[in-house]
């Protein structure tokens, strides 16, 4: 039987969670605008803020005024000394460790690829990288390690189960292997989640209740914001875009469906088909860049090539897939927004405004809302950045808070 009852404690545990939020992310400065904010009594709020200043968690200085009538307001920001939290992002072509601080700014990167070679031992390279950004930052407090993975992934259990394409590697422990190795709080989720999140507190969604973040790589993952929080419900399995079919006929994929909306807009079938039309082959970045050239010319009169005009029509089928697959979404989830992360930053803006003109063409809302289509904020490093949000999520909820 689920427990539903809320002691004082977990009160005050949830409150200082939200109060330390609010700071990290710039929406309150002050304690009146925290004590607006939340509704908390001004005493609660100075009581909480004075045991973060103390514990070295915030500082607070004066903030400059135009004016100089009066005592300046002092400002509360989190401060240099502040605990600093790991991130482990696991994905098909490499994984990466790194240190950051309460507002996801990148203090240091390991990054490693990941190959046949070193598919076996994994885990243990993994545990070695942790142990040695550790030990380079040996006089920091780190409060925990957030994890963001390839999937489909086991959330309940913090368990990789069986991705495509990965070497083999499959139903891999991480969670357990990385809390046993180094005895801190360990919090494992989806990389698209761990993106979504980190677009909530301090990206493209900070300013979004409700969105659909998309990370568009090798496949199509999704991270889910409803009401301002991830979704997920008690099978523990991640939402994945990638496979709503666009056409129950359509092409076959690896996951034996048909149709599925990856193997349609997939940076790995984008890629082929670019290197198709181009007559040549070159990374998708690449690809993405010769492209926003072509269309800069465009833009000034010049016509484009034979070249260009097939690269062209491979963007604009991608438009017309996406779109549908946003239509599909949208209708049954109403999201404000959808944020394309990963390899999909590189795709020029006028296609990604395609498919957001075309979405909003076909919503059954059409009349009454519209549906916004833009990029991440991290570039294609937003599952990276976001590897330690799972992590900042219980921090803001208050769970590593006595």
């Amino acid at each position: 039987m689920t427990k539903t009852g809320v002691n004082n404690k977990l009160l005050k545990q949830k409150n200082r969670g939200l109060l330390l939020k609010l700071i990290a992310t710039g929406e309150c400065s002050s304690r009146i605008e925290l004590a607006q904010k939340t509704g908390l009594a001004k005493m609660t709020v100075s009581n909480i803020v004075s045991e973060f200043i103390e514990s070295g968690i915030l500082e607070e200085r004066e903030k400059l005024q135009t004016d100089t009538k009066g005592r300046n307001p002092v400002q509360l920001s989190i401060a240099q000394g502040a605990p600093k939290l790991l991130g482990v992002h696991v994905y098909r072509e490499e994984y990466s460790v790194i240190l950051c601080d309460l507002m996801l700014h990148i203090i240091k990167k390991i990054s490693v690829p990941i190959t046949e070679e070193n598919a076996d031992t994994l885990v243990q390279e993994l545990l070695g990288k942790i142990d040695e950004m550790l030990a380079a930052f040996p006089e920091e407090k780190i409060l925990g390690i957030g994890i963001g993975a390839i999937g489909p992934d086991d959330l309940i259990r913090g368990r990789i189960l069986k991705p495509t394409d990965f070497h083999g590697i499959h139903d891999l422990d991480l969670k357990k292997e990385i809390a046993e190795h180094t005895h801190l709080p360990v919090y494992f989720d989806s990389e698209s989640n761990a993106a979504a999140m980190a677009e909530k507190y301090y990206g493209s969604g900070s300013d979004c209740e409700d969105f659909i973040y998309i990370n568009l790589a090798n496949g199509v993952g999704t991270g889910l914001v409803v009401n301002g929080k991830l979704y997920s419900n008690t099978s523990g399995m991640t939402c994945e875009f990638g496979h709503v079919s666009i056409d129950w006929k359509g092409r076959a994929c690896s996951c034996g469906g048909r149709g599925c909306l990856e193997t349609y807009i997939s940076r790995k079938v984008l890629e082929e088909e670019l290197a198709d039309a181009a007559g040549e082959k070159k990374s998708f970045r690449v690809f993405c860049e010769e492209m926003d050239h072509a269309l800069e010319r465009q833009r000034t009169g010049a016509v484009f090539t034979e070249r260009e005009t097939k690269m062209d029509q491979v963007f604009r089928d991608m438009a017309e897939y996406l779109a549908c697959g946003i239509t599909n979404f949208v209708n049954g989830l109403n999201p404000r927004k959808v944020i394309v992360g990963y390899d999909g930053y590189w795709i020029p803006d006028i296609y990604l405004k395609l498919a957001e003109r075309l979405a909003n063409e076909r919503l059954l809302t059409r009349r009454y809302r519209k549906i916004q289509v833009v990029k991440s904020c991290f570039g294609s490093e937003a599952a990276i950045y976001g590897s330690a949000a799972s992590l900042l999520t219980a921090i803001f909820e208050g769970e590593l808070f006595e």
